[in-house]
């Protein structure tokens, strides 16, 4: 690969696809409000523009060319603006590999080469062929070598047995079953319901309510909102089948190899010299039956969106974690020394998640005679301050250290003291007076950082943590 080559013309198609894509929400609002022009200049305007984007695709495409030079990328593009990359490999983060709908009729993927500093638009190559891309792969990898992040920056050089583990159909199902995720989607069409009043009007309300006798104003939009919740477990449900499909986890020399996706087949790579913290999570749906999710806290690391971390395991016994975490990464040491929140912390945990809910309910029945229906929602927010405070907790030793809290779902952090960033710990009035004070450990994390954070720990407790770590 020392010599400039150019993408499949596939690239092209790609290109073009991933503009109309970015801007399909302005699209359809051009399309549905020129439709009621009835002139026809409208159309050329609307032909013009999408010709104009397939040419742009296809001049992207002819302008583009890489190579792999020594130990660096080199990536030459632009249609109007020349621009060129250089990507060193010893700052390269991640390899992802992604086969979507259009690669695979075909036969080639999508690679995304990411680096601290550098963003992941500028670095992805759309259209190659799977030899071209482990053949990339490989040179921006070094065999076997893993640079210690260590005071003495040593080389050493590790033969290790290839392992794999895979997400059982069985697993996906329940994990499909037991996703958090519906609620936010529910949000989302709530508030998208919002723009029905147009047709959420008194005189379609009277119609409707005539249809079916017995039909109240809080019967129909309780049904609503049932209505919403199940239409949002069903894409929660399907999300979680299309993102996990045939995931699994494979363990190699230097990094950890994981694919899946049904629609769009994707292969991330992880340098065992980048993980910086480990994170399980588990869900109010599958706590109770003892499975949770493993996250990957990766330095440089940054997927699209707000979420930093790298998914390992979408859906793990608990109990089997560490037995796991043994073979694939390293394993959890015994942690000798250990702090949880005193008694006198307690009632700060019960009355913190009722705040809310007893401040606004007065408000509510006010305006609506059975608003005192959500002082009963003082009882599971009373309950959940009582979990937050049982496990709350932070083990460690000389090497690691074991964060264990809790917000809705409960967390669990494995984390090297030689990966923390920041420890601190912060004293506001209301616990000043009690001697307390909240605990927080920042690791790398994506472009930023991960925090994680004990609340209402005993200040000397907290300062003893801090000199201990020092």
């Amino acid at each position: 690969m020392s010599e400039f080559r150019r993408q499949h013309p596939v690239a092209a198609i790609t290109q073009f696809l991933a503009v109309l894509r970015q801007n399909l929400v302005p699209i359809v609002i051009f399309v549905v409000v020129g439709s009621r022009n009835t002139d026809q200049y409208f159309f050329y305007f609307f032909a013009l523009a999408i010709i104009s984007t397939l040419i742009l695709g296809i001049v992207g495409w002819f302008r583009f060319s890489f190579r792999v030079d020594g130990n660096e990328l080199q990536i030459r593009k632009g249609v109007f603006v020349r621009k060129e990359l250089f990507l060193t490999n010893d700052r390269i983060q991640v390899i992802d590999i992604t086969e979507g709908l259009l690669q695979r009729l075909f036969g080639l993927v999508k690679v995304e080469v990411k680096s601290a500093g550098s963003g992941t638009e500028s670095a992805t190559i759309s259209a190659i062929t799977r030899e071209e891309a482990e053949e990339l792969r490989r040179l921006l990898r070094s065999n076997g070598v893993v640079q210690l992040e260590d005071q003495d920056a040593q080389e050493v050089r590790i033969e290790v047995e290839n392992l794999s583990w895979k997400l059982s159909n069985r697993d996906l199902f329940l994990a499909a079953l037991t996703s958090g995720n519906f609620g936010l989607i529910a949000s989302i069409l709530g508030a998208t319901s919002g723009q029905l009043d147009q047709f959420i009007n008194e005189e379609n309300l009277e119609y409707v309510f005539g249809l079916i006798p017995g039909l109240g104003n809080i019967s129909f939009f309780l049904g609503i909102a049932i209505l919403i919740l199940v239409v949002s477990y069903i894409f929660s449900f399907l999300g979680v089948i299309l993102q996990y499909y045939g995931f699994e986890v494979e363990k190699k020399e230097t990094e950890l190899v994981i694919t899946s996706g049904l629609l769009e087949r994707k292969q991330t790579t992880v340098p065992f010299n980048r993980i910086q913290a480990l994170r399980f999570m588990e869900g109010i749906f599958r706590e109770p039956f003892g499975y949770g999710m493993l996250f990957v806290e990766s330095a440089g690391f940054e997927q699209k969106g707000s979420e930093k971390s790298i998914v390992l395991l979408p859906f793990f016994k608990k109990e089997n974690l560490e037995t796991f975490l043994a073979e694939f990464i390293e394993p959890v040491q015994d942690h000798k020394k250990n702090i949880s929140p005193p008694e006198r912390a307690f009632f700060r945990y019960l009355r913190r998640p009722s705040y809310l809910i007893a401040l606004s309910t007065p408000v509510i029945w006010f305006f609506w005679d059975f608003g005192w229906i959500f002082f009963w929602f003082l009882v599971p927010a009373v309950f959940l301050g009582w979990l937050r405070y049982k496990d709350a907790k932070l083990f460690y030793n000389d090497e690691e250290l074991k964060l264990q809290y809790r917000v809705l779902a409960k967390r669990t952090a494995y984390i090297k003291k030689k990966r923390v960033q920041v420890s601190e710990y912060s004293i506001n009035p209301l616990q000043r007076r009690k001697k307390l004070s909240t605990l927080v450990v920042t690791v790398a994390s994506g472009a930023g950082g991960r925090a994680f954070n004990i609340s209402d720990l005993d200040q000397q407790e907290s300062e003893r943590f801090i000199l201990d770590k020092a």
